[in-house]
């Protein structure tokens, strides 16, 4: 691996080898690496879970870190994204985690140098690959038989990066089902693995997995029309509408949470949740992304 892009990229043995090297390093294994490397977090959208994540794992790799402040950066002035690459890379950064709200531009910075490797760590509403990977993980720590489990997927899916990547890694690993759970407004406009419904019973019906997204306000258009009301009325995560699913199902969100709009708090804290679980493994995960790309 050179980048870590889009799922779709990835086979299902470099899937399983990054999940055994981020199990390996939540088991204290140490890198082997002694390379001299430097990471850049590169953020053009507000992030706090994932440049933390991020940083955090090159940090216990020994990787020196660079969060760069882009409200006051050269872009502000009007320099454009790939200079800033290129006058980072020619100070001896060589790992760029990259948000951005225009959709692949991390492929194509990715295509026009070779001497370095590039991170997407969620690019408009297309893809958001290492929230797969760690989602995936936590996922296989509670039901480790992939084909026999059914996945249920709450909310703006129309929106939704985190939504395309884990339809992606569902189809390579085989998962049993998924399901695509949203209101016509936000069905998907394309479905790359798993079936969609407009009910909240039938999608929670049997799910051994259930995973709510945020209601991204930030992405919503003024023709979306958004009654949260409504929305909660028919798709919230709560009390009531958990008892669809299998009752040892888990329950994940990518965050942030809109409390008391997609999930309830008393199931966000609950027994069944493993939110905070993601957190923890999403350091694992990507200092195994990190440590596989500079290897």
């Amino acid at each position: 691996m050179k980048h870590l892009l889009q799922i779709s990229e990835l086979n299902r043995t470099q899937i399983e080898q990054l999940l055994q090297k981020a199990q390996a390093f939540k088991q204290g294994i140490k890198s082997t690496n002694k390379n001299s490397h430097y990471l850049a977090n590169l953020f053009y959208e507000n992030s706090t879970r994932t440049r933390a994540s991020f940083a955090v794992a090159a940090t216990r790799l020994k990787i020196p870190v660079l969060n760069l402040d882009l409200a006051s950066s050269s872009e502000s002035k009007g320099e454009v994204i790939r200079d800033t690459i290129d006058n980072l890379a020619a100070m001896g950064i060589d790992v760029f985690v990259i948000r951005h709200l225009q959709e692949n531009i991390q492929a194509s910075l990715a295509a026009s140098r070779n001497d370095i490797h590039i991170i997407n760590a969620g690019d408009g509403t297309h893809a958001h690959p290492s929230q797969a990977l760690l989602d995936l993980m936590t996922i296989l720590e509670h039901k480790p038989d992939l084909a026999k489990i059914k996945i249920a997927l709450i909310g703006n899916l129309c929106h939704s990066r985190v939504a395309n990547s884990l339809q992606c890694i569902a189809k390579t690993m085989g998962v049993g089902e998924l399901t695509l759970i949203a209101p016509q407004l936000w069905r998907p406009q394309t479905i790359h693995f798993g079936r969609y419904t407009e009910s909240l019973a039938d999608g929670l019906a049997d799910a051994d997995v259930i995973i709510c997204l945020r209601v991204q306000r930030e992405r919503l258009l003024d023709s979306d029309r958004l009654d949260l009301t409504s929305y909660r009325q028919n798709y919230a995560l709560t009390r009531e509408s958990v008892v669809f699913a299998k009752p040892d199902a888990i329950v994940m969100h990518p965050g942030p949470i809109n409390r008391g709009i997609e999930i309830d708090s008393d199931i966000a804290d609950g027994l069944q949740s493993v939110i905070l679980q993601q957190v923890k493994n999403g350091v694992f995960m990507r200092m195994a992304i990190i440590d596989t790309l500079i290897a």
